[in-house]
């Protein structure tokens, strides 16, 4: 746990890799190991890290190949772990097909909560109940969820409107209305991972923007922006 206050935050703290290379004294850089790619914090801004790192893509708006992986390499595993806009992703109840909505939540959540602590899989929440999401809700608000539940938080939301549409019926959700929600599930001392089309500089209140990593998605060479963020408090 890191209890130092923010604004002394080493990003060093929170990696759990260790092969460092240390260049011209000024930076410290290690590799976006399993991907391609390098990736570098300044003694400048030692609270940050940014770089380029090269992945294929896969297709019905999956993750790229290796991201998930690239994450627990840098930040190491953790299982009790929230997935917003989750699309494919399995979650805990995947293989009984029990996804939940608002109307059961209240009484079956504690439990599919509870197996954060026996399960690999992330908590999965998406409003398209034809993706088998562990909880079907909007992300931006994610009711009934408690405070501070998880210790990690990621999110893929779509970019463009057309897909939001086409694969969701929804608009474009916003990614500052995702972030709070997210922050308010978790915990002090947890890490988020926003993946976008773009680089997002805005956060909410207790949560410091600690990265951003261009990722270039071949073979299309589309750009993808890894945004990075740490929740110091509860607001």
């Amino acid at each position: 746990m890191i209890t130092s206050s923010h604004s002394h935050l080493n990003i060093r703290d929170l990696i759990k890799c260790t092969h460092y290379i240390r260049y011209d004294e000024k930076y410290i850089i290690t590799h976006a190991y399993p991907a391609t790619g390098i990736l570098h914090i300044t003694n400048n801004s030692p609270f940050f890290i940014t770089g380029k790192a090269s992945m294929r893509g896969r297709d019905r708006g999956r993750y790229p190949h290796k991201y998930e992986e690239m994450i627990n390499h840098l930040f190491g595993i953790e299982n009790n772990r929230i997935e917003v806009c989750s699309g494919s992703v399995r979650g805990r109840t995947w293989t009984s097909s029990a996804a939940l909505s608002s109307l059961n939540v209240k009484d079956s959540l504690s439990s599919v909560l509870n197996l954060s602590s026996s399960s690999s899989s992330p908590f999965t929440v998406d409003i398209n109940p034809r993706l088998n999401p562990d909880y079907v809700a909007d992300a931006q608000i994610l009711d009934d969820i408690p405070n501070g539940v998880f210790n990690r938080w990621m999110a893929d939301p779509p970019y463009k409107l057309s897909t939001a549409r086409k694969m969701y019926g929804t608009e474009l959700p916003s990614p500052i209305r995702l972030l709070e929600a997210g922050a308010r599930v978790c915990k002090p001392d947890s890490l988020m991972f926003l993946l976008l089309g773009t680089s997002y500089q805005y956060h909410p209140k207790g949560v410091k923007r600690i990265g951003c990593i261009a990722i270039s998605v071949i073979p299309n060479n589309e750009f993808r922006f890894l945004n990075i963020y740490w929740k110091y408090e509860d607001a």
